[in-house]
């Protein structure tokens, strides 16, 4: 082959290749083109818990002073406190500007972003109470650009989250949504949690609490009168929890019952035995907790279970039938009184057999048995006349 002919050859490739990388050029200018800039933020706050708590949180934007690239001239960003009232007691959600300064250069420039981990007012965290604090961290960079009338300006921002709500390492993912949406990611959260039982005041506890603990559970046989209940009886439960969002059973240090700490199966649930006249007291449950508390079906017996939830009396939970399961389901523990007596009713068998539960039976035959015998004496007193 010629010198001129592989020469005219390698030309058309190159030529090709051109061709090729000018078609998909466009193509990457326009992809580029759709990512949306940022030019504001704002942060967001989670406030979960069960009763009325009146908290104001703070955030701190400290300023990063090293890196490549980084611009090191003081610039301030502020972000304004988030406050919620006493009476919104259920999970909440507020969201605040971010403040940026006039910019004195342009470049990058850079923010740590956390919270102050002590609430106003402050809640020490105690045995009945406690504060969730966010160990959250996010870095903020703020790239300043000069528009085309010379001034400098906010040309986007990129919010990465390094650490999550406990601290754990968020590998520095980008946050798609700082802005002024129900959706903002750019998010602390924190919880307020109470003791179940505790009443108003919970460094104080009612007087109900040292009974009562965070729910309590008794047992009680009812026997006809005359009758030793068998006081060696035991009796199946199983209790169920499910908390509520941002705690757990280790929140206020583990679950107990009667002064132990209790193992959960995953699914929450905890089984036990009660004999007549015993109780089973659940203390370090938190409040808005629902409970679901089941007794076992005892043949011979029929249970019926008086609830107060809250200190508020429920509607009893009673079997229709001897050998019958009972469960008092999905109540949510309140900062009063919460308890659950179960009482089962022996169906005695005496001496003679004769269950009395059946007793108006049998006697409804005993009496046509006698009624029969009478008639029938009667009609040979006539024939023998």
């Amino acid at each position: 082959m010629s010198m001129n002919k592989m020469f005219k050859k390698v030309l058309a490739v190159v030529a090709a290749g051109a061709m090729t990388m000018g078609m998909a050029m466009p193509t990457f200018a326009a992809e580029g083109a759709t990512t949306a800039k940022v030019t504001e933020a704002y942060v967001s706050k989670t406030y979960n818990r069960e009763v009325g708590k009146a908290e104001k949180f703070s955030f701190t934007a400290t300023q990063v002073k090293k890196g490549t690239g980084i611009i090191t001239a003081d610039a301030e960003v502020t972000i304004p406190d988030i406050s919620f009232t006493a009476d919104e007691a259920k999970p909440t959600k507020q969201r605040v500007k971010v403040s940026f300064p006039e910019y004195t250069q342009a470049g990058q420039y850079e923010y740590t972003v956390t919270e102050s981990q002590t609430a106003d007012p402050a809640v020490a965290d105690g045995e009945h109470e406690k504060m969730i604090m966010s160990k959250a961290e996010y870095t903020m960079d703020v790239y300043v650009t000069e528009n085309t009338e010379g001034n400098l300006v906010i040309d986007n921002i990129i919010v990465k989250k390094m650490k999550d709500d406990k601290g754990d390492d968020a590998q520095g993912t980008k946050v798609t949504d700082i802005g002024d949406t129900d959706t903002n990611g750019f998010n602390f959260t924190n919880t307020y949690v109470q003791e179940a039982g505790t009443g108003t005041n919970p460094t104080t506890p009612d007087p109900d609490y040292t009974n009562f603990g965070s729910l309590n559970v008794s047992k009680t046989i009812s026997v006809p009168e005359g009758v030793q209940a068998d006081a060696n009886k035991e009796f199946d439960f199983t209790a169920t929890f499910k908390f509520p969002d941002g705690t757990d059973a280790n929140t206020l240090g583990g679950v107990k019952g009667n002064g132990t700490v209790i193992s959960l199966k995953q699914d929450g649930t905890y089984t036990f035995k009660l004999k007549t006249t015993e109780k089973m007291k659940f203390t370090g449950v938190p409040v808005g907790t629902k409970i679901s508390v089941t007794e076992s079906a005892t043949p011979n017996y029929k249970g019926s279970a008086a609830v107060v939830i809250n200190g508020a009396a429920q509607d009893t939970v009673t079997a229709s039938k001897y050998d019958e399961a009972i469960t008092v389901s999905d109540k949510t523990l309140g900062k009063a009184k919460n308890t659950v007596d179960v009482t089962n009713t022996y169906n005695y068998v005496p001496t003679t057999g004769i269950i009395m539960n059946t007793l108006p039976y049998v006697l409804m035959i005993a009496l046509c048995g006698v009624a029969l015998i009478a008639f029938v004496g009667f009609k040979r007193r006539r024939l023998q006349k």
